[in-house]
């Protein structure tokens, strides 16, 4: 299978391709991933036609962009687009932080002007790029304040200068995006998880005024962090933690209707993200080259018709929701 279509990114003129590759998962997510590996899924996905790929300081403390880094060298700068995210800073620590396997530095929050010229400087370094597609202010859900006051303006002026072609935010709330979008000249916001076959919300509200207002949107963890691709046994991960049991039950009903039209449920997952037109693209995260290629798969994947309408009858997905014709 090669290429996935693209999609201008809000009124911009930078276009993405609407698969992307997530880069959470080659920094110590869960489980720890070669350097050979990971650069081989990066270059994997490159090949079959996802030409964007994102990361960010906090995954792996550095680790993802690095190896994102020495995935892409070498290959035509034109051939790919990347994003990272600004608002946290790394610096030393006596003990690993976050995932086993990740180095002795901390992720610490720093919205501030000089904080985000520092945290992009570094990221350049480790992707050893001199300038990035879009640059997303990360998690500011408690510093919306100074992420409007100093981070913002401070992403614009690297965008006036031709460092990133786009800027937004990168969150795991749709309220909190719909705050900033509201008070902020953003092009993007990159939601994790809030928009799957799992949840909708974003539908009320959130959605339409992105549509409105020309601002793209990005979906990551299309799997909800795990459950929409795994067995949905008792420890499937949802928003990176185990998944509670009320989500675990509506997973295994999604799943069963998914069964009985003998479509699989990551392949639901992904194509029910991109019907909706609002959507610019979804980056799963993958942290083997086996994964991009189920990825693939599951994206080409021809889905009866019934298997939504059964889903909205049976009032697992909302009856607004778009859905692959």
């Amino acid at each position: 299978m090669k290429g996935f279509g693209r999609a201008r990114v809000g009124g911009t003129k930078l276009e993405i391709s609407r698969v992307g590759l997530g880069g959470g998962a080659l920094g110590y997510m869960y489980e720890p991933v070669p350097d050979d590996v990971a650069v081989a899924t990066v270059r994997k996905a490159l090949d079959i036609g996802i030409n964007h790929v994102d990361t960010a300081p906090l995954y792996g403390r550095g680790t993802s962009e690095r190896r994102v880094g020495e995935a892409l060298t070498g290959i035509d700068r034109k051939l790919f687009t990347i994003s990272t995210k600004v608002g946290r800073v790394l610096v030393p620590s006596s003990e690993p932080v976050g995932w086993k396997g990740a180095p002795k530095l901390e992720a610490v929050f720093d919205f501030s002007t000089k904080g985000i010229m520092d945290s992009f400087q570094s990221s350049l370094e480790r992707l050893r790029l001199k300038s990035v597609d879009i640059l997303l202010i990360h998690d500011c859900d408690d510093d919306i304040p100074q992420a409007l006051r100093e981070s913002q303006p401070a992403i614009a002026k690297l965008k006036e200068a031709g460092a990133t072609k786009a800027i937004g935010a990168g969150l795991n709330s749709y309220e909190t995006a719909l705050k900033l979008a509201k008070k902020a000249d953003l092009d993007c916001f990159l939601i994790a998880g809030r928009y799957t076959l799992l949840e909708q919300g974003a539908l009320e509200e959130f959605l339409p005024y992105c549509d409105d207002h020309q601002i793209g949107v990005i979906i990551g963890a299309p799997f909800n962090s795990g459950i929409l691709a795994s067995d949905l046994s008792a420890n499937s991960k949802y928003n990176y933690e185990d998944a509670p049991p009320e989500l675990l039950k509506k997973a295994r009903k999604i799943k069963e209707a998914c069964d009985v039209h003998s479509t699989p449920l990551r392949a639901a997952a992904l194509q029910f993200i991109l019907a909706n037109p609002v959507v610019t693209s979804t980056i799963p995260g993958c942290r083997s080259p086996r994964e991009v290629e189920d990825n693939a798969s599951a994206l080409g994947f021809k889905i009866p018709r019934d298997l939504w309408n059964d889903l909205k009858s049976e009032d697992l997905i909302r009856e607004d929701a778009p859905v692959p014709r």
